[in-house]
């Protein structure tokens, strides 16, 4: 256990498991405001541009640590950050936690072994209300093929805690690999975003798929305008209302950096994709970036050091202002 929270000992660790499983679970009133949310109508919101990204815990080991850590993602609360770290030798899903917007993360756990499997890899969380948690694993192929990363869901249970995941089906899996899964309601429809290397040898691209409504799911199809030949289109985010995404790709040449694309509606295109000047380092990685749902904050993994002496991967933030200030 780390220094931080050993000084944390005069808390019921009883009660901090609770309050932690409370916060990943989102709680019923932020799981009916989400529900809300995304059966109505919604318009595309305004923001000024990227500010320069800072370590999610500046000079500390908390959330970033000595080896690898990424695959960042907020929850709908604001105060919870689940990402992926293999500082317990596998690739595990962690949370951290804080108590407010304002506030450092103070907490960090890796979630129990019905998520995190012994000897596999699991990253790419990306929860979801009602305590649902999508995330990518490599503990089999449910899909045909070797054992390859796929999409998995699983759900916290208030009295069984997490359940055993289940794959996602085969429209959405394949043989290949599939990574970073993205779900957006708007208007009543599910849309689902993540990329695969099902077609190309050896390059990521970007896929979508619609939920029907027996609750099956649409054959994935590229989403081509957002694809470059040649290069590595991975691990895609979308923003709530479905008109705004950000993914990392290799359409520069060299390391990977993170690009974004707009459109103006659900049933229009995706704008060209942009790299986010202010994010990407030449000299470093950027992958799996993700938005706040607010749209406010910009998370991602980079290879660039948090600490002097940092070799492993890290987690930064960059903020931006809505331009209606609210």
């Amino acid at each position: 256990m780390k220094p931080e929270l050993q000084q944390r000992g005069n808390e019921d660790r009883q009660s901090r498991r609770s309050r932690s499983a409370t916060r990943l679970a989102l709680g019923p009133a932020i799981a009916v405001l989400v529900a809300t949310i995304g059966g109505s109508i919604v318009t595309s919101q305004q923001f000024d541009g990227w500010q320069a990204p800072v370590s999610v815990d500046p000079g500390r080991l908390l959330v970033n640590t000595h080896v690898n850590d990424g695959c960042p993602i907020e929850a709908a609360d604001g105060n919870t950050l689940v990402f992926a770290s293999n500082r317990g030798g596998d690739l595990d899903i962690w949370v951290a936690y804080r108590a407010d917007e304002d506030a450092a993360w103070a907490e960090v756990e890796r979630l129990p072994a019905s998520v995190n499997r012994a000897g596999t890899n699991e990253f790419c969380p990306t929860p979801l209300p009602g305590g649902r948690l999508l995330f990518v694993s490599n503990r089999a192929s449910n899909c045909g093929g070797t054992p390859n990363a796929d999409i998995y869901i699983t759900r916290q249970h208030p009295v069984f805690g997490w359940l055993e995941p289940q794959p996602l089906s085969c429209d959405i899996n394949s043989v290949r690999d599939e990574f970073s899964p993205s779900l957006f309601d708007v208007n009543g429809v599910t849309t689902l975003y993540f990329s695969s290397d099902r077609d190309e040898a050896s390059e990521h691209k970007i896929y979508s798929s619609v939920r029907q409504p027996d609750g099956s799911w649409s054959p994935a199809a590229p989403v081509h305008e957002l694809n470059m030949a040649g290069a590595s289109d991975a691990r895609p985010n979308v923003r709530k209302d479905g008109l705004e995404i950000v993914f990392d790709s290799t359409r520069g040449g060299g390391l990977s950096q993170i690009y974004t694309a707009s459109r103006t509606s659900l049933d229009a295109l995706w704008s060209i994709p942009e790299p986010v000047t202010a994010v990407n380092s030449p000299t470093a990685a950027q992958s799996r970036a993700s938005f706040s749902r607010d749209g406010s904050r910009l998370y991602f993994g980079s290879t660039r050091a948090n600490v002097a002496g940092d070799t492993g991967g890290d987690i930064f933030v960059s903020a931006r202002t809505k331009q209606n200030g609210k």
